[in-house]
This record gives C-alpha cells, structure tokens and sequence, in this order.
C-alpha cells in the first residue's frame, strides 16, 4: 500500500504538535510544582483537593482559637495562683489578728499588711491577657472587671455571660470567666450574702478596730474566698489539659489531611525532570523526521 508524503507530513505535524503540548504541561507543572494545572485536568482529584483544603482551613482556624484560649487560661493560671497565694496569706493574718494576746497597735499592723494584700487582689482581679482583653469581666472583655466607686467600695463592672468554645467531639470549654465566678461572694450562717471585696474590707475593718467577733467572722469569709478561688484555679487547669489534648489531636489530623494533599496535589519533581527530559528527546526525534519529510521534491510530494 502506497503511504502519500502528505499523509506522512501531516501524521508528523500532529506528533509534534502532541508533544509540544506535553512538553508544555510538564514545564508549567514544574514550574508551580503541581500535578493539577486546571480543575478539568482531572475533575475528581481537583474536587478531591478543594476538599481538602477547606478541611485544612477548618482544622486551622480551630487550631488557632484554641491556641488563643491556651494563651488566655495561662495568664489566668498565673494571676488565680498568684491569689491563690495571697488569700493564703489573709488566712494566716486572720488567724493572728484572732489571737487575744495582740494589741490594738499589733492588730493595726496587720490590718495595713491586708490591706495592700487586698489591693493586690484588686490588681490581679483587673489582670489581662496578651492581646490585652480582661480575663474576669465575662464577655465585656475590653473594659476592667473591677473599680472602686467614690466610697471606696468595688463594684464587678463585667458581665455573667460565659462564653464556650468547642474542644472536640461534644466537648467545650469556658472561654470568659465572670469576675464574680472567680472572685464569689460569701454566704454567711444566718444566710447573708456577701460580695467578696466587701467582705474582705469588713474583715480588715474589724482588724483595724480589734473588734473580736467580726474577726472571726472575716475568718470564716476568707475560708470561702480560699475554698472558691482554688476551685476556679482547678477548673482552669482541667481547662488547660483539655485543650492541649485537642491541640494534639488536631496537629496529628492537619499533618494526616496535609499529607493526603501532597499526595494528591503536589508534583514529584524527580519525575517530572524524567518525563521532561523524554518528552525533548522525543520532540527532537520528531522534529528530525518532520525534516526529512518536509526535504522530499515537490514532484515527489505532487505525484503522491
């Protein structure tokens, strides 16, 4: 059977053509270092990758508001211990100033090294996170939790709302703690309730003034205040370990989900300098035959 010279000429255009065309694609993958150039190059692996990466972008964004709330329980972690420590020291106060032997000058000694224990509370109960918002004024994150009014006495400016936030499979954790969560109010035996800064300043009064029943009533008032403080210090601490444990969790999934993407997404870019390297010498042999085709007479071209 007699082949025409431009059939041959034509079957020579259409490789070449063929393998421009791959060699083109191989060299745009290298050079974004992906498999995929277009979603119709394979509509299943292109599905397959914008899934993935909105699960990535899930997975980061929680990641992220985690770490936000681990940053924001350990400034809490450092200002409950730190009042923790205080407390415990009002405790030991009270139990001097309880002593009948002391003084009125002994018991006013005390009663001045409460107070600034006592203001140091105030301090610690204003305390703030990295990004500066209010650890213990609920959600009104932006303005301090507690102040003093023209008397004297302090007032919780915050909120009682408690936000959560997610920390794994039907599990949360508080994000904001309502300053009077942390900072509680007494209840005394006849059934009184009282604010916790209250009283403390009623307990340092009645050191100030010796006045010996008060004083042990202050004691009792700075059990509760200890006993409430302790708990919200365990509760942030479980808070804690939940979070990181979540973190963890989350850190393996984003490396997993990461991984699957390259697998799918990314280029071997050995391969891909293989393939190339094929495809030009390909090309070149091609071309090479277009050449002689193309040298044929035009009498030879025409009598085909």
């Amino acid at each position: 059977m007699k082949v025409s010279t431009s059939y041959l000429f034509d079957r020579a255009t259409e490789r070449m053509s063929n393998l421009q065309n791959q060699l083109s694609t191989t060299q745009a993958q290298m050079a974004v270092s992906k498999q995929i150039l277009n979603p119709s190059d394979s509509p299943d692996k292109a599905a397959a990758i914008q899934r993935l990466k909105g699960e990535v972008q899930r997975q980061d964004s929680h990641t992220r508001t985690l770490k936000v709330a681990l940053q924001r329980y350990s400034a809490e972690e450092v200002a409950l211990k730190s009042g923790n420590d205080i407390l415990i020291r009002l405790k030991e106060l009270g139990i001097q100033a309880s002593n009948d032997t002391l003084g009125l000058d002994d018991r006013k000694t005390i009663s001045v090294e409460m107070k600034a224990l006592r203001d140091q509370l105030l301090s610690l109960g204003n305390s703030r996170d990295d990004n500066g918002n209010y650890l213990f004024s609920g959600t009104r994150v932006k303005t301090a939790a507690f102040s003093e009014n023209d008397s004297g006495q302090v007032v919780y400016n915050g909120d009682q709302t408690q936000t959560r936030i997610p920390a794994g499979v039907e599990r949360t954790v508080q994000y904001t703690r309502a300053g009077t969560d942390v900072f509680q109010r007494v209840v005394r035996t006849d059934g009184k309730a009282v604010g916790f800064f209250d009283a403390l300043d009623q307990m340092i009064s009645a050191v100030d003034s010796s006045k010996t029943p008060a004083i042990q009533q202050g004691n009792s008032d700075l059990a509760q205040m200890h006993n409430a403080l302790s708990l919200s210090l365990a509760q942030t601490g479980s808070d804690q370990k939940v979070v990181q444990s979540q973190l963890d969790v989350l850190d393996e999934t984003a490396l997993r989900l990461k991984s699957t993407l390259s697998d799918i997404e990314d280029l071997d870019y050995a391969e891909a300098v293989t393939r190339m390297n094929k495809e030009m010498m390909a090309l070149e042999a091609a071309m090479g035959s277009f050449s002689k085709i193309s040298g044929l007479s035009l009498f030879d071209y025409i009598r085909s």
